[in-house]
């Protein structure tokens, strides 16, 4: 009898260790870890006129197939977006889909244009050129602005 609680403690011992081994190796891998994580804007430069337009407290979200971009405690009303970001065969990323930020997903509905000019986005699908990703920094390139982060 003793020996049959203890065969049975151990099993469940072995079940749970199993289980805690194969949980840990579901955690999606970035795609590109100098690229994904947590960025601050810090500038933007539009490429018609060369002008340099600061960016105060706007942030960047890249995780796997996911871009978020919010203005956090600047004192502005933009409105943060959520949209889909991905890798390109020819090594540049794309900026698309996007959509108001609601709670913790979406709402549903399109932004415009006008709504994502501030975060350096002049349309509503964007090709970019990965001029820089290095970890710490990042400098993303499009027909409209060239956009300077760096990871916070």
């Amino acid at each position: 009898m003793k020996n049959t609680r203890r065969l049975k403690f151990l099993s469940g011992v072995a079940v749970v260790l199993f289980l805690g081994f194969i949980m840990g190796g579901c955690q999606k891998e970035a795609i590109d870890s100098d690229m994904e994580g947590h960025w601050e804007l810090l500038e933007f430069t539009t490429a018609a006129d060369g002008k340099v337009h600061v960016c105060e407290r706007i942030y960047y979200s890249i995780r796997l197939w996911v871009v978020e971009i919010a203005a956090k405690q600047s004192g502005t009303t933009l409105k943060p977006v959520i949209g889909r970001f991905e890798h390109e065969e020819n090594g540049n990323v794309r900026m698309r889909d996007f959509k108001g930020r609601k709670g913790t997903s979406d709402d549903k509905k399109d932004v415009t244009v006008e709504e994502l000019l501030p975060y350096g986005i002049n349309a509503l699908d964007t090709e970019f050129e990965v001029v820089k990703a290095n970890g710490k920094e990042l400098i993303l390139k499009s027909d409209y602005a060239t956009l300077m982060l760096k990871r916070f």
